[in-house]
């Protein structure tokens, strides 16, 4: 039957089986021709997003995707009409063909698509993970498409309502993208690695679009409402990026005098009711809320700590080299921020304590070691830091050896 059908693309839709889609498609196609426009529409959405997979939306591989998103451009293109409208397609056609104009570069025609998708004017209502995606992409896009056009903006006027729009884009982007990551089987552990170019970008792009537009207490501000949101598997990447940014910024871009402490966070909307395209927070009344940017800031790093030492890779084989080097990057950046911070307000001890936790996993990383002596000298624990720096030029012309090799 058509309905049992129907759920099962829906199911490989949600999964991102695109190829599976496009074989049920076809069947859905030949056999029941009274739903052709919803077939065609899923031909061209997995067309689109099967090629995106291979070939992510960059500069690039604009020219590539002129030619290899044909297909996909005529199937979508078959259903912006009325009888996508009857189908109740059009609307998801219109953001689609939106996502298929910027992977080729086209940005007005981009554009043009979200207007004829009327996506300022979409009203909020319940949506399977699917279209949550799709719209957290499409602001995302939207976003990505005026932050490129801004540049050319003819005058200061245009140019600060296109800032403003962009800014909007991008933190619809990132609630909608959120509170899909949450709504992700926490035991699927390769989903944030699917997260696929766009979503990942337009994710993290509002505070830092802040900052650059001269925002940064509006960045801020942005950085903690998306650190509120309730942790799930799928998100924990994307907190520990977000955790080790917003320390940077207390550290490098905020003077003790403009600091603004954070205030209650689970403010409700003027109506009184809940959105529903917002992610959930946390709401406990105990909730701890940094008084200081010290506390604030030591409180971030602590968080980026604990999930780069959860996600160290410990196997030394050849085949886990990438992903070793991956995650001993994040948390080496977590480590000289803290280096940074626990100096600056007199907390080496606390330093000392996550450079020996540190160890257990970046052993033969030499930068780590000269924190750790450096830590040691600071504490007047003289001896043991000259055995960790003995440890460090060990390693440091082991390195030089293995690179003459």
């Amino acid at each position: 039957p058509v309905t049992k059908l129907e759920t099962t693309i829906e199911q490989c839709r949600g999964e991102a089986k695109w190829p599976k889609v496009i074989e049920l498609a076809d069947e859905l196609k030949s056999g029941y021709p009274q739903v052709e426009s919803l077939a065609n529409f899923l031909m061209g959405e997995g067309k689109l997003e099967s090629y995106l997979e291979e070939h992510p939306p960059i500069e690039d591989n604009f020219h590539k995707a002129k030619l290899g998103l044909t297909d996909a451009k005529r199937y979508l293109n078959s259903v912006i009409g009325e009888s996508g409208k009857k189908a109740g397609i059009a609307l998801d056609a219109h953001l689609l063909l939106a996502k298929l104009f910027y992977a080729c570069g086209q940005y007005d025609e981009s554009l043009q698509s979200f207007v004829l998708a009327e996506l300022n004017t979409l009203s909020e209502k319940h949506l399977s993970p699917r279209s949550i995606r799709i719209l957290a992409e499409s602001y995302a896009i939207k976003g990505m498409c005026l932050e490129k056009k801004n540049a050319k903006a003819p005058s200061k006027f245009k140019q600060a309502e296109q800032e403003t729009e962009m800014i909007t884009c991008f933190e619809r982007a990132a609630d909608l993208g959120i509170l899909y990551l949450q709504g992700q089987d926490s035991s699927n552990q390769n989903e944030v690695r699917r997260m696929g170019a766009v979503l990942e970008t337009g994710l993290q792009r509002a505070p830092i679009v802040l900052i650059k537009t001269g925002k940064l207490q509006n960045a801020i501000d942005r950085y903690r409402v998306m650190l509120n949101a309730v942790e799930t598997k799928a998100t924990q990447t994307l907190r520990q990026t977000l955790a080790r940014q917003l320390a940077e910024v207390l550290l490098r871009g905020v003077s003790g005098t403009i600091y603004t402490p954070p205030s209650n966070l689970n403010t409700k909307p003027a109506s009184g009711g809940k959105r529903l395209w917002e992610p959930r927070k946390y709401a406990a009344r105990q909730q701890f809320i940094p008084r200081n940017q010290h506390e604030e800031t030591i409180l971030l790093l602590l968080i980026a700590e604990a999930l780069a030492v959860r996600d160290a890779v410990l196997s030394q084989s050849p085949e886990f080299r990438e992903a070793r080097m991956h995650s001993l990057g994040n948390a080496t950046a977590v480590y000289d921020l803290l280096t940074l911070a626990t100096v600056r307000w007199n907390q080496v001890g606390l330093l000392h304590d996550s450079l020996e936790k540190a160890l257990k996993f970046a052993f033969g990383e030499g930068h780590v070691w000269k924190q750790y002596a450096t830590c040691l000298m600071s504490m007047g624990r003289y001896r043991h830091a000259v055995s960790a720096l003995k440890e460090q030029a060990k390693l440091k012309l082991q390195n030089s050896l293995n690179r003459k090799v």
